[in-house]
């Protein structure tokens, strides 16, 4: 629940009693009464995979006196593709590509040695695989300065991220933003390894500082929500 200047946003009372998932026009609708449900901006809820319909009708039934959208990941997943997918698709390919030139796994720490240990330990496997799996070999350094990534790795990682629909380059641009990783972003979308290991790939320094100086209330509370915002966008790309 957010909050305003004015209090706490009230919550929109739950208008319906059955939930359904129809099958009709090659894709499979969610209907609240009987009436198909709508998006934001007054689209069909619907999409073209049975299991993520499923999930998105789960979310609706579990509803009980109010509707409280921030507990509805993959009914939000859901609207965004039918609001703005076939105008934003590109953007979103664009977003993922963009972390290659940045990405979290290339960049490892001068010291402790510990830490540059780990970082090697945890990271150069997911290097490994890209190179591997995907042809997308990157550089790595040690400091902050950029590193030229090889135009033949970029023009690769085009090519994996072109070849997804909407719905899975939306997935892999919010794995990415939260990992700070498209390394990682793809690794997810490929199954390529567990969403957890994954996930704590994405922390690494993080973790090791909360391992040297402890984390704070605050800095626990943000941790544990990106790791529920990743492992919502697993499940999606798992669905879809």
């Amino acid at each position: 629940m957010t909050e305003t200047g004015s209090g706490p946003r009230k919550l929109p009372a739950r208008f319906y009693k059955d939930v359904a998932c129809v099958e009709g026009d090659g894709a499979y609708a969610i209907e609240l009464d009987g009436r198909t449900a709508k998006t934001r901006a007054g689209n069909r809820l619907a999409v073209h995979s049975r299991p993520f319909a499923l999930a998105i009708a789960q979310e609706w039934e579990a509803q009980t006196q109010t509707i409280d959208m921030s507990s509805m990941a993959m009914t939000k997943f859901a609207m965004t593709i039918a609001d703005l997918g076939a105008r934003d698709a590109p953007a979103w390919r664009e977003a993922t590509l963009s972390f290659l030139k940045s990405d979290l796994v290339c960049y490892r720490a001068v010291e402790p040695a510990s830490l540059a240990e780990r970082q090697a330990r945890i990271w150069d496997p997911l290097l490994d695989w890209a190179d591997e799996m995907l042809g997308i070999r990157l550089n790595t350094g040690a400091g902050v300065l950029f590193i030229e990534q090889p135009a033949k790795s970029l023009d690769a990682a085009k090519c994996v991220i072109d070849a997804q629909s909407p719905a899975r380059a939306l997935g892999v641009k919010t794995a990415a933003e939260i990992a700070g990783s498209a390394i990682i972003a793809f690794a997810l979308l490929k199954n390529a390894f567990p969403a957890a290991d994954l996930f704590a790939a994405s922390r690494v320094d993080e973790d090791f500082q909360a391992e040297r100086w402890g984390l704070d209330r605050e800095a626990a509370a943000r941790a544990a929500q990106l790791k529920e915002d990743f492992n919502n966008a697993a499940r999606f790309l798992s669905l879809v």
